[in-house]
């Protein structure tokens, strides 16, 4: 299973970076979860949808990620990560599931806005991404990336 984790401080464009990924690994034979932990529930109705709400996936909600990834029945899943998550926590909470059967790609956008007022944090969402998207941001060319790492 390809895990793909979005990060960054916006609700907006990680919502509409998962729209674009679904769209892109919606297929009649692989099957896609969505692990919703945004700050503000996505609301799409066509992808098997679980909702991890009152914390962040990189401590306080790591141990209910870890074993709920470990039996999702997906070739694909998307994580959208809480604005709150630390960077570094969070990899070291992914690290923790890879194996033979999770690949994860983690995805950082980073807003003027983040880079302007937190460019300590931009770094560190830079630093532990596979994939890193500035505003203003063009989802087609990371959406190709992500697939094409996925395979």
């Amino acid at each position: 299973m390809q895990l793909i984790a979005i990060t960054g401080m916006l609700h907006q464009p990680k919502a509409a970076l998962t729209r674009a990924l679904i769209d892109a690994l919606t297929t009649d034979t692989d099957r896609l979860a969505l692990i919703d932990n945004s700050d503000i529930p996505l609301m799409l109705n066509d992808v098997t949808r679980r909702r991890l709400a009152g914390g962040c996936v990189c401590c306080s909600l790591a141990a209910a990620l870890i074993p709920l990834v470990w039996r999702l029945d997906a070739d694909y899943a998307l994580l959208p990560v809480s604005s709150s998550a630390d960077p570094q926590a969070l990899a070291l909470t992914l690290d923790s599931l890879r194996g033979g059967r999770v690949q994860i790609t983690t995805i950082a956008l980073i807003d003027t806005m983040t880079q302007d007022r937190h460019p300590h944090l931009a770094r560190k969402l830079a630093f532990y991404s596979d994939i890193v998207l500035y505003e203003p941001f063009a989802y087609e060319e990371v959406v190709h990336a992500a697939v094409r790492l996925s395979l």
